[in-house]
C-alpha cells in the first residue's frame, strides 16, 4: 500500500520510526509488517512522508478508515 503521513518534527528516532508511530496510532491498523520511506517533504511544523507499507487492517477497515486516522494524509491500497 502507498501511504502519505504527517510526522511531527522532533519525533524520536528517524523518519521510518516516526511514520511507524503514526500508523501504529491509527485505530484501524492492526499491525505494521513492513515500511519503507520512498520520499519526504519538510514543512514548517511537520514532515510529509511517503511510504510503501505492508499493513494489516482491523476487521471491516478499508482505505477510507485508514485515511481518517490522525496523521494520515492519503492511502492507496493495492489489491
Amino acid at each position: 500500500m502507498a501511504v502519505r503521513v504527517w510526522v511531527p518534527r522532533g519525533a524520536a528516532g528517524d523518519l521510518a520510526g516516526g511514520a511507524r508511530d503514526v500508523l501504529d496510532g491509527v485505530e484501524s491498523v492492526a499491525a505494521v509488517d513492513r515500511l519503507e520511506v520512498v520520499g519526504f517533504r519538510p514543512t514548517a511544523t511537520d514532515i510529509r512522508v511517503d511510504l510503501e507499507a505492508e499493513v494489516a487492517l482491523a476487521a471491516g477497515a478499508d482505505e477510507s478508515t485508514l485515511e481518517s486516522g490522525f496523521g494520515v494524509i492519503e492511502a492507496s491500497i493495492d489489491m
